[in-house]
């Protein structure tokens, strides 16, 4: 089912990416006043909620995003998928009597050793938000740990497992997944790759549509620091700024600093206005070869084990006197070896 209130539709799309183009955010805590990190107040979360319903978005549910973007079929204007990370109780206890009550469907991805546990919601409460109508379930490894800090083995033990939990106390098998913290590389996406999902989330910032990696999706996370309703807006409006041939190849690097590399679709024309930037560095010098070809030089090292590089364009058909929509383009580098004093969620 989706959201009722629809937006109008653009006569043509400016290229052919945004036809099939999809915003979709990912939310772990809500309303946790612990301190934990990933956390969002239920007052944020509510101006989100209050935003989609009044701004002509087009709520969707993400089985039919996952089908567009795969198949490269049209998604109306301001599409918008929501998934929520974890199943925590409190989360859900804020987040879904909101959803239903405004109609928008949503995803939940869990982890199962935490349900087994009863550290979470429990699979009755799972089943009961399915038999309302709403939710699709997607899921993490049985347990939300570092996937890169463990053995190919390992990481299929996680799979196996938190696959059979899904089949045993759903039924059927799950079409989504989504990497713990975000991270993930091309060892681990091609082992994902091998199960039968539909999709795979990461938690690098963009905007999905036909052409991307399925095994790779983008997701805006949402959290107490970058969750104000100016960011919110402006996320649940970007459009995709396509790329390719994208440096480093692998997101988890290995060289520190790394060269970033990244070449823009011909179909947009003005790169003049592209800024880029990065979670611990801020604005980042780029380094522009023939036309379409960008190139990040950086001087300093990441000393975080997750840096977030983010890119974007003002759309080219901005009407004079109006803000501009954002193109939106994002990279999530780990540096495997750096520890995460948070542990585990």
């Amino acid at each position: 089912m989706a959201c009722a209130l629809l937006a109008p539709e653009p006569a043509t799309a400016v290229i052919p990416a945004d036809s099939s183009a999809a915003v979709i955010f990912v939310y772990q805590h809500i309303g946790d006043d612990s301190g934990v990190r990933g956390n969002l107040s239920f007052s944020q979360f509510k101006e989100h909620i209050d935003e989609l319903k009044k701004g002509g978005y087009n709520v969707l549910p993400l089985p039919k995003i996952v089908s567009a973007v795969r198949n490269g079929t049209h998604l109306p204007a301001r599409t918008i998928g929501l998934t929520f990370d974890g199943a925590y109780q409190n989360t859900l206890e804020y987040a879904v009597p909101l959803l239903e009550k405004a109609h928008m469907p949503f995803t939940i991805f869990f982890a199962s050793d935490a349900l087994d546990n009863g550290n979470r919601t429990t699979w009755n409460q799972l089943k009961k938000i399915k038999k309302d109508g709403l939710a699709s379930f997607g899921i993490l490894p049985a347990s939300y740990v570092h996937m890169l800090n463990r053995t190919t083995a390992q990481n299929a033990a996680l799979l196996n497992q938190a696959i059979g939990r899904y089949r045993e106390m759903i039924g059927g098998t799950p079409d989504f997944f989504a990497y713990p913290y975000g991270e993930f590389d091309n060892a681990l996406k091609k082992q994902v790759a091998g199960y039968d999902f539909k999709a795979a989330f990461g938690e690098q910032s963009g905007v999905a549509y036909h052409s991307e990696d399925m095994m790779a999706l983008p997701r805006f996370v949402m959290t107490q620091e970058y969750g104000n309703i100016d960011r919110f807006t402006l996320t649940a409006s970007a459009m995709p700024l396509p790329v390719s041939d994208i440096v480093p190849t692998d997101p988890a690097i290995k060289n520190n600093p790394p060269d970033i590399g990244f070449t823009i679709t011909p179909a947009l024309h003005d790169l003049s206005k592209l800024a880029c930037f990065a979670s611990d560095n801020g604005q980042l010098p780029l380094t522009r070869i023939d036309k379409n070809r960008i190139e990040i030089r950086l001087k300093h090292p990441f000393t975080d084990r997750r840096t977030r590089i983010n890119c974007t364009l003002p759309d080219e058909t901005f009407t004079p006197g109006q803000p501009p929509d954002w193109r939106w383009f994002g990279m999530l580098l780990t540096i495997p070896s750096i520890n995460d004093d948070t542990g585990d969620q």
